[in-house]
């Protein structure tokens, strides 16, 4: 099965992409997060089209009305900024956070766990909504084309993979609201996001919900810093941004 004429290939360095024909078919095998290099798969716009700087936006799944509004004020007045920003596209603090983008006619790039369905010709979902709504200045990219196997413990192994993509191709990572979980994909993307040098960015809680409040301070005691408000997130990202260490000159 090729899917050249949908997914361009771009020839891109660090993290490279390609199009998701017959390498495709062992893409559900590997082990994403084990391999010092990932190949990506790409629908949209090339990596390098969103810019220098570009903001990883990543929180609960479940957020109170005061985090689903800050999150998508947030992609809003990043995307004002001139950033891009970059999700796991989940609902929540990530679909709210990319609304907000693309309210203010900014750039988003959602990393998923694979872009295709079983069959090979149906998108993800979520890929689907984003390219619908984002058009030319949106791009979906993967590590895994095609779902072929439905097993929770492959797609929790394509979680991990996505979360070191945003890490890696992020400049900084905001966190609006996370809830704390046995398992939770926030915290993941946090550590690996400190692990790769890159400031995280988490807001104060506005409520006393224990799950919230226990998330910030877990966050807070692993190396995350804290923000009051938006304007303290977009200050923190802008000396992120001017930083030398994120000369993204390999993506």
């Amino acid at each position: 099965m090729n899917h050249d004429k949908t997914i361009p290939a771009q020839a891109e360095r660090g993290v490279a992409t390609r199009r998701s024909g017959a390498a495709a078919g062992g893409g559900e095998h590997r082990r994403p997060h084990a391999q010092s290099m990932l190949i990506l798969y790409r629908i949209g716009a090339p990596l390098v089209a969103l810019g220098r700087c570009r903001v990883a936006v990543a929180g609960t799944r479940d957020p109170t009305p005061w985090g689903a509004h800050v999150a998508r004020e947030i992609g809003y007045k990043l995307a004002e900024a001139g950033y891009a920003v970059v999700t796991g596209l989940a609902r929540g603090v990530d679909e709210a956070a990319s609304t907000g983008t693309l309210e203010a006619g900014g750039r988003v790039a959602a990393v998923l766990p694979y872009l295709f369905e079983a069959n090979g010709r149906q998108l993800n979902p979520r890929a689907a909504w984003l390219l619908r709504a984002a058009a030319p200045r949106g791009a979906v990219a993967s590590a895994v084309a095609e779902n072929l196997v439905k097993d929770s413990r492959r797609v929790r192994e394509w979680l991990a993979a996505r979360n070191r993509i945003i890490a890696h191709i992020a400049t900084a990572l905001v966190v609006p609201e996370a809830r704390f979980k046995p398992r939770w994909g926030t915290r993941h993307a946090v550590e690996r996001a400190l692990a790769e040098g890159r400031p995280v960015i988490v807001l104060k809680p506005k409520t006393k919900s224990n799950d919230v409040v226990k998330a910030f301070e877990y966050f807070m005691r692993r190396g995350a810093v804290a923000a009051e408000g938006i304007d303290e997130v977009l200050g923190m990202v802008e000396r992120a941004c001017r930083a030398p260490a994120y000369m993204f000159k390999n993506l």
